[in-house]
């Protein structure tokens, strides 16, 4: 009994004092919150919302990155006698020169900043992301249904079994078929994703202090620019010899540009200028020392200088963001300067990649095939060289070589001394047979002073085309170091030598849908107390 009057006394206590917490909590929470918004109130402005780019004027791109320049009316607000103008970049630019026309500026300084995600990159995620949530929301849904058609009822009637089991027949497939293939389409949309570049989401606000105040202004004109590392180009190149198609000397060249930007934004009704920049390091290698001894010691060899590779930008497989070469647009070319520009009629970039067409040309080169022959090498190379104008500008870059369309390979086109060597393959229709007819050995001279070696070829160039044409045959020459050795030749025809490239060579014309032979031989002596055991390549 004077437990349970005890317990009926004790709560209206409990709710008394329950309801006195919970008022005087109340209290401290509008105190609270009264406290924060005065805080708020008094407190500096924080700038944590996403903030937009500024839109370059120009843009100056090279292989390794851009300077961009921006003008805008940036906002300024005076407290206290000290006017600060701000404005936003992106998070990794570097080397920021700013002017305020007619103020000067004191100081400035940054702070992170969010940005907007209003590039072309930037809405295709977003459209991707959209379309990946509503995929994975059917998939769920479809899997939920086949779960509950796929489960056992605890109980269930003969006749209600019968039913259900004909209605599983079409339903389960059906709803199988369409899982597999929402299952597909939400990995060809994560696939996609993964190879979207990002867009930057951090940027830098800057903050300007101004020498005197400014009043009765909202915003001032500010000029700046800034380097970036996400953004650039590259030159591709497209070569195309067509040996069938009149005398056979002209290529098809086409110079394009591959340009990039990953900046977060659009740039719209920017002046695009394209750079070559130089090769190698910076500055160059000490000279070296000169130490004349009688017993000289070896000197440490020279550490190479080891350039910094530029930042490569996204891989070149987005098929989305990869638009057609243009047609060929006015460009302006400045080859007067260290470095060769390239100035686009056409403005503004969108984010992401493009392809734009430089230049085309025909260059009249006409072709040549070169033979190097070996024992289990048949192939004849088609080749052209072309001696390069003056004030023309044609960068190092990748480059398609094609004969009559047909793409035959690609590498990397780099002109040298004001030629520009150029390599399409092997011929099919021309080939060289290497027959070897000899390799002996023997001793000569009054009791076997000297030792002899010789090596004797026949190659066969056969030439499957309506018209005649010349092979450049081409050897490797012995390169005798010992004065006491000496070489021979029994050629048919006779070989010519290339001393500087220790090389023999024969222009040798072969007839249309006919045959030439050459025959090479060569005999190395050397003396017998020599050791010596050449071979040949």
């Amino acid at each position: 009994m004077y437990t349970t009057m005890t317990m009926v006394w004790r709560r209206p206590g409990i709710l008394s004092r329950g309801l006195l917490s919970g008022l005087l909590l109340g209290q401290l929470f509008c105190l609270f919150l009264a406290g924060q918004a005065a805080a708020a109130e008094n407190a500096p402005e924080v700038q944590n919302a996403p903030a937009a780019l500024a839109n370059p004027v120009s843009a100056l791109l090279s292989p390794g990155g851009g300077l961009l320049d921006v003008e805008e009316n940036a906002p300024v607000t005076t407290k206290d006698g000290v006017s600060v103008l701000q404005f936003v970049i992106p998070g990794d630019a570097e080397n920021l020169q700013l002017a305020v026309p007619g103020q000067s500026v004191a100081r400035w300084s940054a702070a992170p900043q969010p940005l907007e995600q209003d590039g072309g990159l930037a809405r295709l995620r977003e459209d991707l992301l959209t379309k990946r949530a509503r995929l994975a929301g059917q998939l769920t849904a479809v899997s939920a249904r086949l779960a509950l058609w796929q489960a056992k009822p605890e109980t269930i009637t003969l006749q209600e079994l019968e039913q259900r089991e004909r209605k599983m027949q079409d339903v389960i497939p059906a709803l199988g078929r369409e899982q597999a293939d929402l299952e597909r389409r939400l990995k060809l949309l994560q696939q996609e994703l993964e190879r979207l570049p990002a867009s930057p989401e951090l940027g830098q606000r800057i903050s300007v202090t101004l020498q005197k105040a400014v009043s009765g202004v909202e915003k001032l004109p500010v000029r700046y620019s800034y380097t970036l590392s996400n953004c650039g180009w590259q030159p591709i190149y497209n070569f195309n010899a067509q040996p069938e198609k009149g005398d056979g000397d002209i290529i098809d060249v086409r110079l394009m540009a591959e340009v990039w930007q990953f900046t977060g934004m659009d740039w719209h009704n920017t002046k695009l200028t394209l750079a070559t920049r130089g090769n190698g390091p910076r500055e160059p290698a000490p000279l070296p020392r000169w130490v004349v001894d009688s017993s000289p010691k070896p000197e440490p060899k020279p550490v190479p200088m080891v350039m910094m590779a530029p930042r490569k930008a996204a891989t070149m497989d987005l098929a989305a963001e990869d638009g057609p070469a243009q047609a060929n647009a006015p460009v302006d070319l400045d080859a007067s300067g260290v470095y060769a520009t390239w100035t686009l009629a056409a403005r503004g970039l969108p984010e992401g990649r493009s392809r734009l067409l430089i230049t085309a040309d025909a260059w009249k080169a006409p072709l040549q095939w070169l033979a190097r022959p070996s024992v289990g090498d048949s192939r004849v190379w088609l080749m052209a060289k072309y001696v390069l104008p003056p004030q023309q500008a044609w960068p190092e870059g990748q480059a398609e070589y094609s004969v009559d369309g047909q793409s035959v390979g690609q590498g990397l086109f780099r002109p040298r001394g004001g030629e520009a060597t150029l390599f399409f393959g092997a011929d099919p229709r021309v080939s060289v047979t290497t027959t070897a007819d000899s390799r002996k050995r023997g001793e000569s001279g009054f009791i076997d002073k000297s030792k002899n070696w010789t090596w004797a070829w026949t190659y066969t160039l056969t030439n499957s085309h309506s018209k005649a044409l010349t092979v450049r045959l081409e050897r490797p020459a012995p390169m005798i170091v010992d004065q006491s050795v000496s070489v021979s030749y029994d050629d048919t025809p006779p070989s010519q030598k290339d001393e500087k490239k220790h090389m023999l060579f024969w222009e040798v014309k072969v007839p249309a849908d006919g045959k030439a032979s050459v025959h090479h031989s060569v005999t190395i002596s050397s003396p017998t107390k020599l050791p010596l055991l050449p071979d040949a390549p």
